[in-house]
């Protein structure tokens, strides 16, 4: 009977009520505007092999652990440019980022590190924000009570786990698969970390489902899936394919430019070259290659310090623009922030463009 009444105690804890008192969920980026990544929580992310998975990742960690950039202002302002290929973190301050790999060999990991991130957020990545450990090297049996040790011990804002089969011994074993997302569960609740899951899809080209046990519990579990994909032609694609939360609509495409770096994909909405007579956008904003003189358009847009919340922006850019693609919008806004040409300022906690000093005319 002693035993029942604690029980009973603990689940009384547990009651949800209609006046209950519980804080909202907080995440930590934004992608197209839309919240994604909540803390103390578990996300998927899955695709094929070689399907731009690090990739993501590596945009991940140097969106969360960026160094503010003061060098641009818009009418005096700092302007917020902790962003990549329109994801962007929330807070102003740098967080902390730990990377548990398990895949690749040290090289590998120490590379992506120094040269993809680092080349990313424009200087060296700081020991401070980014806690990286390769434990490809290190027993099965170590491997789950050092990532347990890592994240309480560093408390990151964000792990991203590469790859989460790694802490299992067999991927098809539903108690171990349950045992062990019920741990890294725990563990993102209680350190209000947001936990990055990497795991392969089935070989099979048309399966989509991840691989095993351990990837249905972890479907199950997540607050987000992403799905990686690659075609033919080497242009990566990222979606957002479940959610409890937020739905994010747009597909993010990106390709890697010869300095090995991931970049917007321009291609499928690009205007038609110069000559064509029917194309379909705005020839005032349009340069002899056929591509949008951006400068000329933003500088339109957003003259005599005008600033615009992001979906009014978005609008304006498509009527403007004579552009019926609301991703290829979107894309336009994301590469004139990447050229320093529009920046991000906050008044009231709402978040609105302008144009940066430097495009002013």
């Amino acid at each position: 009977m002693e035993g029942t009444e604690c029980t009973f105690d603990r689940l009384q804890k547990q009651r949800i009520l209609p006046s209950s008192e519980i804080p909202p969920h907080e995440f930590l980026f934004t992608w197209h505007d839309i919240p994604c990544f909540a803390r103390g929580e578990l996300v998927a992310v899955t695709g094929k092999a070689k399907s731009g998975k690090t990739y993501l990742n590596s945009i991940l960690m140097a969106v969360a652990g960026a160094p503010r950039h003061e060098g641009c202002k818009v009418y005096g302002v700092e302007c917020k440019k902790e962003s990549f290929l329109g994801l962007e973190r929330m807070k102003e301050e740098p967080l902390k980022v730990l990377w548990i790999d398990t895949e690749q060999s040290e090289d590998s990991t120490h590379e992506i590190l120094r040269d993809r991130i680092g080349a990313m957020i424009g200087e060296e990545p700081s020991p401070e924000r980014f806690y990286v450990f390769n434990l490809r090297q290190v027993s099965l049996k170590d491997r789950e009570l050092m990532v347990e040790t890592a994240i309480y011990c560093y408390q990151p804002d964000l792990v991203i786990f590469d790859g989460i089969r790694d802490i299992v011994s067999d991927i098809n074993d539903y108690a171990e698969a349950q045992k062990v997302i019920g741990i890294l569960l725990s563990i993102a609740s209680d350190k209000r970390t947001c936990i990055v899951c990497v795991l392969h899809q089935n070989k099979a080209i048309e399966d989509k489902t991840l691989r095993g046990a351990l990837g249905t519990e972890l479907q199950n579990k997540s607050f987000e899936t992403y799905e990686c994909s690659k075609d033919d032609d080497r242009v990566f694609t990222i979606r957002q394919s479940a959610t409890r939360k937020y739905d994010i609509p747009n597909k993010q495409k990106f390709i890697v430019n010869p300095e090995g770096l991931p970049v917007p994909f321009m291609g499928e909405d690009s205007p038609a070259p110069t000559g064509n007579t029917d194309t379909k956008f705005n020839p005032m904003y349009l340069m002899q290659d056929g591509r949008f003189d951006q400068k000329k358009l933003f500088g339109y847009i957003l003259q005599n310090g005008k600033r615009m919340a992001p979906d009014q922006l978005r609008q304006v850019v498509m009527r403007v623009g004579n552009i019926k693609s609301f991703n290829f919008a979107g894309k336009l806004i994301e590469e004139a922030k990447l050229q320093g040409l529009i920046g991000q300022v906050y008044e009231n906690n709402n978040k609105y463009y302008a144009l940066c000093e430097q495009t002013i005319f």
